[in-house]
């Protein structure tokens, strides 16, 4: 679910972006509004990921946040029932999505409505309005055109395609496996191979990693401590093909199958930050009031990220440490929803890149002193949890079959062995359930 932070880091851009659309103030009495609004939600629900449409912001007051809602519109946009038939009305199949009520620190009251990828079918739009919808129309976000249109070029279309095939395949895989089908035909690699695959892979982390990343060394204002501990994962498709990829699909496909299930992309690629192209790989750095990350794509499929913990860039009550003992925090929900994302794009990246195999690695660096916290004021760990160690890591290699049946339950599963690393024992129900409040449908 998005944060009034969160959101207004957004607006304060300036402008829309691919999954975020604003829309002047109105009730649910005003018909041209809601055509347009149904129009926004539908072509965020034909985006993987869905995306976000915030009522009561005008175009050319984004960044002011102006002018807000009035006090009968804030509570039209509120009533979900009447949201629903409003916007339902217009597409099949219906749009799922959540409505958020902020009150900005602009003074502006805003609902936004967040909006779920298509379950299976795409939106397609099933009744008219004069100048903003026709029937039997398919709606999108284009890449580099922040509007909901129809698909201006092939290629937007075939990436809605690409996105229901994948989720297709996903289908069927599940469904294979809970009626007992065998799907895994692949043959274990010889011990020989393996190894070699291995090091190969590891040429290429070293070589990511060759130079400092803005993770090793933030702006003095990003980070809350000088010395950040970070995540460093590495997403390895078996078995190792140099390439699977060309330097020319290299960024398009990051931003294809880049994770939104918490509003933030796993990866961010930035549009403000350089990207920086080294041949057979595409890297960049980027840092903002939330995150500070670093990421790397080679042509082998070997995505590798480092994101330092959100311990250390947010300044908050409830991501402190607890025990006087501690040099720092680790918060119990970042390792296991970030762990939970890294294990979808994993998934994702898996379904275009025709491997057998996909290995996980993840690890928590500088963590030396640490204690381990809940991060959730609602939650409590009974401890503490010191980590005496400056790392702990977990890795997991998987059939392709294994990880598109469940990947959300693997995501959990790698998240446990590292935590159990710092000597708590969380039932995996617990935090199963905990991920499933928190993120939208992957």
């Amino acid at each position: 679910m998005v944060t009034q932070a969160e959101l207004e880091h957004l607006l304060e851009l300036g402008h829309e972006l691919r999954h975020l659309e604003v829309k002047a103030p109105g009730g649910l009495d005003d018909n041209l509004l809601v055509a347009r609004v149904a129009r926004a939600v539908m072509a965020m629900g034909n985006l993987r990921d869905g995306g976000l449409v915030c009522v009561g912001i005008d175009d050319g007051q984004i960044a002011a946040m102006q002018p807000g809602l009035t006090a009968a519109q804030l509570a039209d946009w509120t009533d979900f029932d009447r949201v629903s038939a409003a916007l339902g009305k217009y597409s099949d199949p219906p749009i799922f999505l959540e409505t958020h009520t902020f009150a900005l620190s602009s003074g502006a009251d805003v609902v936004v409505l967040e909006v779920e990828e298509f379950e299976r079918d795409v939106h397609v739009c099933k009744k008219s309005f004069q100048g903003v919808l026709v029937d039997g129309h398919t709606y999108v976000r284009p890449r580099g055109q922040p509007r909901s249109v129809l698909p201006p070029t092939s290629a937007d279309m075939r990436e809605l395609h690409d996105l229901a095939v994948d989720k297709g395949v996903r289908e069927f895989v599940r469904r294979a496996g809970a009626a007992g089908v065998p799907l895994n035909a692949t043959t274990p690699p010889t011990a020989a191979t393996g190894e070699a695959d291995r090091s190969a892979f590891e040429a290429e982390w070293e070589l990511a990693w060759a130079a400092p990343s803005v993770v090793n060394a933030p702006a003095p204002q990003a980070a809350a401590i000088p010395t950040p501990a970070n995540f460093d994962v590495a997403i390895r498709p078996g078995p190792y093909q140099a390439e699977r990829l060309t330097p020319a699909q290299l960024d398009p496909f990051v931003v294809e199958h880049a994770v939104r299930l918490r509003g933030w992309p796993v990866p961010m690629v930035s549009p403000s930050d350089h990207l920086q192209r080294h041949g057979t790989w595409l890297a960049q750095d980027s840092q903002s009031i939330f995150h500070i990350e670093a990421w790397r794509l080679f042509t082998s499929g070997q995505f590798v990220q480092r994101r330092v913990l959100a311990t250390d860039v947010r300044d908050a009550d409830e991501l402190r440490a607890e025990d006087p003992r501690a040099t720092g925090a680790v918060a119990l929900w970042d390792v296991l929803l970030y762990v939970v994302e890294v294990v979808e794009l994993g998934a994702r990246m898996a379904t275009r890149l025709g491997c057998e195999t996909v290995t996980f690695e993840v690890s928590l660096r500088g963590i030396a002193g640490r204690e381990l916290i809940s991060g959730d004021r609602r939650r409590h760990l009974y401890g503490p949890y010191l980590s005496a160690a400056d790392s702990f890591s977990a890795a997991r290699t998987l059939d392709v079959p294994d990880l598109l049946t469940d990947p959300r339950t693997i995501g959990v599963e790698v998240a446990q062995r590292i935590l159990r690393q710092f000597g708590i024992d969380v039932p995996d129900q617990v935090l199963h359930d905990y991920q499933e409040n928190v993120l939208e449908r992957g």
